[in-house]
Order: structure tokens, then C-alpha cells, then sequence
């Protein structure tokens, strides 16, 4: 299992993403649905996002914000 968690790194739930992106639980949905912010879909409803993934993110916000 340790394999695994090395492989994905941290995973956050949607909710964890909504609080440290400061924004509204529906607009996190809407934007995993979207696939804005990439992530994986467990058991029909249950999100995961890799750190790595909200990093890219992130990045990727930030530089659309300098132009």
C-alpha cells in the first residue's frame, strides 16, 4: 500500500479542495465535472484529487491571471 501512496501522493476530497481554494462547494463540482481540475471519480460520487493535479491547477490559474 505504501507503493500506491508514493505513486498518487496526497489525495484531497472535494471538500478539502473547495476550503483551500476558497471557493463554493457547487463550483467545485462543476469544475472536477468539467474536468478543469483534473481528478478521479470513486464509486459514482466520491472525488479525489491528486496534490499534484491541484498544483497544476493552480499554476495553471495563476499564470491565466498574468496575462
Amino acid at each position: 500500500m505504501e507503493d500506491m501512496k508514493t505513486y498518487l501522493g496526497r489525495l484531497y476530497s472535494a471538500d478539502e479542495v473547495a476550503k483551500l481554494l476558497s471557493i463554493d462547494m457547487n463550483t467545485c463540482y462543476k469544475w472536477l465535472g468539467e474536468g478543469r481540475i483534473k481528478a478521479m471519480k470513486l464509486g459514482g460520487s466520491l472525488w479525489r484529487v491528486r496534490e499534484a493535479d491541484l498544483r497544476a491547477f493552480v499554476e495553471l490559474s495563476i499564470n491565466e491571471g498574468r496575462r
